[in-house]
This record gives structure tokens, sequence and C-alpha cells, in this order.
């Protein structure tokens, strides 16, 4: 009984923590977007630092970086279990056909995507075909085109940042609990009902070098036995997050070559002591993956579409 107290303890601790400078700024929405266009220059940094050597030796040098000892057990645990370290050094690009569902009272829209990521080095790219929209980023701009024009349309481009950090944080996970800029804290367990399952809590905090607010929070819960992330808290300040607490539940993972990616995510408002406060907002359905598919010469860089015939 003392072990589960302790576990309710931690996992208070950790909403609180979640919620701590939260109100620090006033209202969410504003300044947010401004924020978010400069989000990336800080991790151009860390991408040109991990150029210089192996993509398998950068991720055990993060792995190894991580200084909280329970923190960093958990992480390579997890990393092992949803791949090895190795399978994810190998995947220089990871392609994933998306249906983004956003439920509105008055009926569900639906977006198709086409996302590019390159797990370590952190680039990626987004389409919309039906919008004619590219969202690039090669190391050390973040870049928006229409019609194969760039954009600097300030609220798109906030927009922008936010579906980076869906990109670069929930499709990678568990790897991307071992990004350089960010802070990784062990905060306990928690128990399902008559202590059948079994959570480990990890905290990620960013830092100046992340290219994130230092307001932002992320609680990430692991599977005990499984080693399986089920579920993210997060509370990021871009668009369309702005602030709020959300739940994050991560479905049905399945093998994409070597790789065990989540192919459903559901995004639901919460309360600090985790209790729904509406109806889920958003559906990620990740239709298909391709671990190292044919792309053009600078995916990560050009509006032309990146496949090639």
């Amino acid at each position: 009984m003392a072990g589960r107290s302790r576990g309710q303890g931690y996992a208070r601790k950790a909403h609180l923590m979640m919620d701590a400078r939260s109100h620090r700024n006033g209202c969410w929405r504003h300044g947010s977007r401004r924020r978010a266009v400069g989000v990336f220059l800080a991790v151009a940094v860390v991408a040109a630092a991990a150029a210089g050597c192996s993509r398998c030796d950068t991720l055990s040098r993060r792995l190894d970086a991580i200084e909280d000892e329970t923190a960093r057990r958990i992480v390579r645990d997890a990393v092992w279990a949803h791949g090895s370290k190795y399978r994810w050094a190998e995947c220089q690009v990871l392609r994933a056909e998306v249906t983004r569902t956003e439920h509105r009272p008055h009926g569900d829209a639906d977006t198709h995507e086409v996302w590019l990521l390159d797990p370590v080095g952190g680039r990626f790219r987004i389409e919309r075909p039906a919008r004619r929209e590219v969202t690039v980023f090669d190391g050390s701009r973040l870049r928006l085109f229409r019609n194969g024009a760039e954009t600097t349309d300030l609220a798109a481009r906030g927009r922008a940042a936010g579906d980076a950090r869906l990109v670069t944080e929930l499709l990678p996970m568990p790897l991307s609990l071992a990004r350089e800029g960010c802070d990784l804290l062990y905060v306990g367990t928690r128990t399902g009902p008559g202590e059948a399952r079994t959570w480990h809590r990890l905290m990620v905090t960013c830092g100046p070098a992340s290219g994130y607010s230092g307001d932002d929070r992320t609680v990430v819960e692991v599977r005990k036995g499984s080693d399986r992330v089920e579920t993210v808290l997060i509370r990021w300040s871009e668009d369309p997050f702005f602030g709020r607490l959300m739940r994050v539940r991560m479905e049905d993972w399945r093998p994409a070559d070597g790789l065990v990616i989540s192919r459903r995510w559901r995004l639901t408002p919460i309360d600090e002591a985790g209790v729904p406060t509406g109806p889920v907002l958003y559906t990620i359905r990740i239709r298909s993956v391709e671990v190292n598919p044919k792309v053009g010469r600078q995916p990560f860089s050009q509006p032309q579409g990146p496949r090639q015939n």
C-alpha cells in the first residue's frame, strides 16, 4: 500500500508540475504563434552536431545522456520493444499516410496527409494534397509552401509548428524521448483498477536548446511488462493545443519493417485529475507506414512531390 500511495503522490505531482507555469503568460493563444515561428531554430544546432557521427552513435549518446537512471533504463527498454536502437538508426526516412479527423459539433472533418520524417535528424515534411500545401523542416528552418510558393503567413506557420510536434514527437515514440534539448524525469507509477496494470511515468520538460516553450510539459506512460507507450499527457503551446492539458491515447501498435508504430491516436481534453472535460477532439489514423522508401533527392527542402515514379 505504501508503494501505491507513493505512486499516487507522484502522479499528482506530475499533473501539478505540468500546470505550474501554465497561467504565467496569460492567454496561451496570444503570442504562441510568434514563438512557433522560431521554434526550430535551436534544433538546427542539434542536427549539425549529429552530422559528424554515425546515426547509431548519436542515439547511443542521447540515451546515455539521460541523467535520471530509472528514466534512462525505461527509455532504453522501450526503444528495444519498439524496434531496436539499430533499426531506428537505419531508418533515414519514415513515411506515413495519415488521416486526421477533427471532431466538430456539426460533423467530422477529415484531412488526408503524407508525413516524411528523419527520426534521428528531426527533419520532416508534411503534405496536404487537397490544399496543395507542403511544410518542410530541413534541419535549419521551417518553411510552408502553398501552390508551390513559400508563405510567411504567421497563423499558418503557427499551425505548422503544432503539426511538427505530432510528427516529430508522437510518430517516432518512444525514440523521441531520447532527443536532445529536453530533460527526462521518472515521476513514479500509475496503477489501473485492481492494480492489474501498472504504468511507468516519465516527465519531459523543454530546455532552451529544444526550441520549445519552457512552459510546455509532456508526461509519457509506459506499460510495465510490455514497455509499450500507451498514453501521453501534453501541455503544448502551439496551435491547436494552446496550453490546454490533453490526453493522447496511442493505440493499435503494429510492426512496420522492423519498427513498431502506433496507428491510431485519440486526443481528449482533460483536467488536472485526468478526467475528460469534453469529447475526443482529434483522431489521427496512420493508414500506412514505410521505412526508407524511395523519395526525391531533397525531400526535406523542396516543395515538389517526394515520390519517384
